[in-house]
């Protein structure tokens, strides 16, 4: 894979684009914002999310991730999280010394 190449892909029509925030991934675990992916009392049904600058581990069960716990994922990688129990179970955490940014579109 060349360097800074994304391997992001769109799937148009299924869902429409209602809401979009960055998280800085620090050393604490972070979740996904619940005014951001709530729209006139509907929960969002997708949420995609693509990693900027640093790893990061995930979980969506309840686990709390850790810096070696949980799914790793690289930066220019990308998630997508299907079901509105899977975008209110995410929770995410760096993997290394750097913090890391997320980008997050929820669709509804």
């Amino acid at each position: 894979m060349i360097s800074g190449t994304s391997k992001t892909h769109m799937i148009a029509g299924q869902y429409v684009p209602g809401g979009f925030e960055q998280i800085t991934v620090s050393n604490s675990v972070k979740t996904l914002t619940e005014s951001k992916y709530v729209k006139d009392n509907f929960y969002a049904k997708k949420a995609l999310i693509t990693i900027e600058s640093a790893q990061v581990r995930w979980t969506i069960d309840g686990t709390t991730p850790t810096s070696s716990i949980g799914h790793l994922n690289n930066p220019f990688d990308s998630i997508t999280l299907i079901g509105t129990a899977n975008i209110k179970g995410f929770k995410i955490i760096r993997a290394g010394a750097t913090n890391a940014k997320i980008s997050v579109t929820y669709s509804f």
